[in-house]
């Protein structure tokens, strides 16, 4: 008997099926139609500064911007942004490869700096650069677009300093 009544629980009956579907297909009707008890496309502000009327909205009060508040506003930007923006004001340094002359290599920053300061005496319109790369320090001295102008300037100044050599390095462009 307990068999026979869990069989009949399991087994499909087209005729329950289809009055399960009737019944959620109503009650689906019923929930729908009562929302629609009230006109939902009338809208009814709870302000009471508007009034509605059927085919009219009348305002009785003009509201006016109230500059004398202040506020904080937030800005989110990629940091992208703040570089082109140093970029057009000329803060930023432009580097392109191009060649400088070597006149010392050193570990000794002190030999290096005393070294600098003599090629300023002689030549106080060129770049000089002082350039750290472990373990030494380099000096490195003008911005040369082609070897040719870097072997030229090598050849002007090889009488002071004797030791200079030609490097290929990123030299920085003039500012515009």
């Amino acid at each position: 008997m307990i068999y026979d009544i869990m069989f009949q629980l399991t087994t499909f009956d087209s005729n329950r099926f289809s009055m399960k579907i009737t019944i959620v297909l109503l009650a689906a009707i019923i929930t729908l139609e009562s929302f629609a008890q009230e006109a939902w496309t009338l809208y009814r502000p709870t302000d009471s500064t508007i009034e509605v009327s059927a085919d009219t909205i009348k305002f009785d009060t003009i509201y006016t911007l109230d500059f004398s508040k202040t506020g904080v506003v937030n800005v989110f930007k990629d940091t992208r942004i703040d570089t082109i923006t140093a970029l057009k004001k000329g803060n930023i340094n432009l580097s392109k490869p191009g060649y400088r002359v070597q006149i010392l290599l050193s570990h000794k920053k002190n030999e290096v700096n005393t070294k600098r300061a003599e090629f300023l005496r002689h030549y106080d319109d060129c770049s000089a650069h002082i350039i750290w790369q472990q373990p030494n320090f380099s000096l490195k001295v003008g911005d040369f677009y082609t070897r040719q102008q870097a072997v030229e300037f090598k050849y002007e100044i090889v009488e002071h300093f004797p030791s200079a050599i030609v490097v290929k390095d990123n030299i920085i462009l003039p500012k515009l």
